[in-house]
């Protein structure tokens, strides 16, 4: 089951410090911190960055997160980039 829990506007540069932050203040919100297995995002480098980031603020907390096991890229936007190189 998916449900957005919020959509909001990132002040600043798009970097995956930025929406890691941003990130964690909406599990903190919704109180979700430490409850959150894995992040669905595309390919992006700066989603792996976010994830990394992510990682650091949650383990600041002490909340297991790890950043590896819980990057997971969409499979229809790389399937996508897949039909685009053939």
């Amino acid at each position: 089951e998916e449900l957005l829990i919020d959509f909001c506007e990132l002040i600043g540069e798009h970097s995956g410090e930025n929406m890691a932050q941003a990130v964690f203040e909406t599990l903190e919100l919704f109180g979700l911190k430490g409850r959150v297995l894995a992040i669905m995002a595309d390919n992006a480098s700066n989603n792996d960055t976010m994830c990394e980031a992510l990682q650091a603020l949650c383990a600041k907390e002490g909340i297991t997160f790890n950043a590896r096991w819980g990057r997971l890229r969409c499979l229809p936007h790389t399937t996508h980039l897949a039909a685009l190189s053939v």
